[in-house]
């Protein structure tokens, strides 16, 4: 599974797999930033199917009407892709380790064994991606995204039949931060928070640098929950991480209300992510707000060479 961490091939070329439809971006790296082309297809059937762990499956037929225009509009050089999918498909969390085996299929064995014992109910076979995360307290954890390996499996099948290469795959949260950390970084002068808000699901990381020193990953509720959310996130930076306090927050809000704006335990106020930060094209701002999925797309390229 081609998650973050990895070291994974990044063309221009990204399609964001939602529930109910498919965005196509080519990203543009050279300034100002932006987007080329971008185009959004709605599935044939409405929703994808869930498949026996009731993760959603990709099919051939789904993709084609969007591979086919993506295709004619990038002249035909179309052979390699990076996909995001919803932080909703995925399980992201924070595991606690002793010690990591050297050899990345023990690795898996091991972080699959934990995730039976975190995860409430039955656990299907996920694809696993990883990171250590920086050692700040006497628990040694590691980043783990899991997604249910018929969701991967279908998600590279699909693309291999309409012979397109997948070089990337990663939920939204993650290509956010990944492609995004060291200029958030270095914008902050320190630790910084993202909020990521997407259809059934709210991503909450504080960084370090480029490295993520903390992750929760739960439903979105109403304001009064997000904020006592917040509380205990912090807590938890200030007293098990020994955070030395936030110097930004940064939030990305796909759904209507703009709640993350409005939480009141950060020590400063939210910057929602936009295209002013990394000087974009004056354009960008206006495509997320129709399709608020771009921007995971945009960070998936941008800056990666």
């Amino acid at each position: 599974m081609k998650l973050p961490f990895v070291g994974p091939v990044f063309p221009p070329h990204v399609f964001s797999l939602l529930d109910e439809g498919v965005t196509y971006a080519r990203v543009r790296r050279t300034p100002p930033p932006g987007f080329e082309e971008v185009r959004h297809f709605r599935y044939p059937a409405g929703r994808l199917e869930a498949g026996t762990s009731g993760g959603p499956l990709l099919t051939r037929e789904a993709l084609a009407e969007a591979v086919k225009a993506a295709r004619a509009l990038s002249g035909g050089r179309l052979a390699r892709t990076a996909v995001v999918c919803p932080d909703s498909w995925a399980r992201i969390l924070p595991v606690e380790v002793e010690q990591l085996p050297t050899d990345r299929g023990a690795v898996a064995e091991v972080l699959a064994w934990k995730l039976k014992k975190l995860l409430p109910g039955a656990t299907p076979e996920f694809a696993l991606a990883w990171e250590p995360m920086p050692v700040l307290a006497e628990e040694k954890r590691v980043l783990v995204a899991a997604v249910p390996r018929e969701t991967v499996d279908s998600i590279e099948s699909s693309f291999g039949e309409l012979h397109i290469r997948v070089g990337y795959i990663a939920p939204a949260s993650l290509a956010i931060f990944e492609g995004l950390a060291s200029f958030l970084a270095k914008s902050a002068g320190g630790d910084f928070a993202l909020l990521h808000r997407s259809p059934g699901n709210l991503s909450f990381l504080i960084g370090r640098g480029d490295s993520p020193i903390f992750f929760r990953q739960r439903p979105p509720d109403g304001d009064e929950d997000q904020d006592r959310e917040a509380r205990l996130s912090l807590s938890y930076y200030a007293e098990k991480l020994k955070g030395a306090g936030l110097k930004a927050v940064y939030v990305h809000d796909e759904l209507p209300g703009g709640e993350l704006g409005r939480i009141s335990a950060f020590p400063v106020s939210p910057v929602a992510l936009s295209g002013r930060l990394f000087e974009a094209d004056p354009g960008f701002d206006e495509r997320l707000k129709t399709r608020p999925e771009l921007l995971a797309s945009f960070a998936a390229v941008y800056g990666r060479s």
